[in-house]
C-alpha cells in the first residue's frame, strides 16, 4: 500500500468488507517493504497483491475479485 493511494484505500476496504484475511504493507512508510515489493513485482506501483504465491502488480478491486472468484476471464 502506499499512503495517497486511491487505489490501495479502495483494495483494502474491500478487503475489511469481505472478511478477506490480508497483510498489509505501507511502503510509503517502511523502504523495507518497498523493496520487497520491487523484487516481487519489478516495478514501483502499488497495490502489489499476492495471492496463492502469484504476484499481481498495479491491480484494483474489480481483478482482485475476479481473481479470487477464480473467474477465468481475469486481468
Amino acid at each position: 500500500m502506499k499512503n495517497g493511494c486511491s487505489w490501495c484505500r479502495e483494495l483494502k476496504e474491500y478487503f475489511d468488507e469481505n472478511d478477506i484475511d490480508y497483510i498489509e504493507k505501507n511502503v510509503t512508510e517502511n523502504t523495507d517493504y518497498m523493496d520487497e515489493m520491487i523484487e516481487l513485482s519489478g516495478q514501483f506501483k502499488a497495490p502489489t497483491v499476492v495471492i496463492d504465491d502469484v504476484v499481481y502488480a498495479d491491480v484494483g478491486v474489480k481483478e482482485v475479485h475476479k481473481i479470487l472468484n477464480n473467474d477465468t476471464n481475469t486481468v
